[in-house]
């Protein structure tokens, strides 16, 4: 952990906006679809950070953890349905001001924090 959290401290870029301006579902185990939150033009900030954090991570020799595979979501619930991609009214948005290190194995708890900053 000491590695990843060397990486994060060294990502520099400011707080930026997301925004997502559609429904879908995921694939999943039957019974357990994830139904999610996407967009397009709203996440380029995002994935630009993505990147960043990728760079960080493969310099301190971790590049299994900087995978290029990511597809910006939130996940709003999990289901046996599935569903069409279909637009949202007004895009749900707001702004990233920090990120955070997330154990997810067994439920979540949360490791560390950093700011965004330049």
């Amino acid at each position: 952990m000491h590695s990843v959290c060397e990486a994060a401290e060294r990502v520099r870029i400011s707080p930026f906006k997301v925004s997502f301006d559609r429904t879908a579902s995921f694939r999943g185990r039957p019974g357990s679809r994830p139904f999610v939150l996407v967009g397009d033009d709203g996440l380029d900030e995002l994935k630009a950070f993505r990147q960043v954090l990728g760079a960080e991570l493969t310099r301190q020799g971790l590049d299994r953890r900087a995978r290029t595979n990511f597809e910006p979501h939130v996940t709003l619930l999990y289901d046996d349905r599935s569903v069409e991609e279909h637009p949202v009214a007004e895009p749900i948005s707001w702004v990233i001001s920090e990120f955070v290190l997330i154990h997810s194995l067994n439920g979540h708890r949360r490791l560390a924090s950093w700011p965004l900053r330049v």
